[in-house]
């Protein structure tokens, strides 16, 4: 992939966020997590993880693999509809179950790993907040 295909990403990106109403890039890193720096170099056309790139398109609404189709010079597929994931309320957690190619126990089992880890990370909150 070159400079020019990173380009083409970030402006999808941008055009997308825009989209959406989040015209500022620090409440686009507050609503996915990832740091402000990071959307920045998306957004100007710089490398990044595909970790980011997936939680770039869990929130913006695209389906799993939607960057890596805009940096080969396709368009990014809107997120499914599905009734069945209907279910998870966190955009996480619905992103993981419309991950395609993944088998149904993984799904489970990924959905499970990201509940607990979630939960732990509450207490552990809660519990600081009740030592200060």
């Amino acid at each position: 992939m070159t400079g020019e295909d990173w380009r083409r990403l970030a402006d999808y990106v941008v055009a997308r966020r825009v989209e959406l109403h989040l015209r500022d890039r620090r409440a686009f890193a507050e609503a996915t997590g990832v740091t402000d720096r990071t959307l920045g170099k998306l957004e100007n056309g710089q490398r990044v993880s595909a970790s980011t790139l997936g939680v770039v398109e869990n929130r913006l609404g695209w389906a799993p693999g939607s960057c890596r189709r805009i940096l080969a010079g396709g368009e990014p597929n809107a997120a499914p509809a599905d009734p069945g994931q209907a279910e998870y309320d966190d955009p996480t957690l619905r992103h993981i179950a419309s991950t395609p190619g993944l088998p149904p126990d993984v799904v489970r089992g990924l959905i499970a790993l990201a509940r607990n880890w979630r939960q732990g990370s509450e207490g552990t909150d809660e519990s600081a907040q009740r030592r200060a």
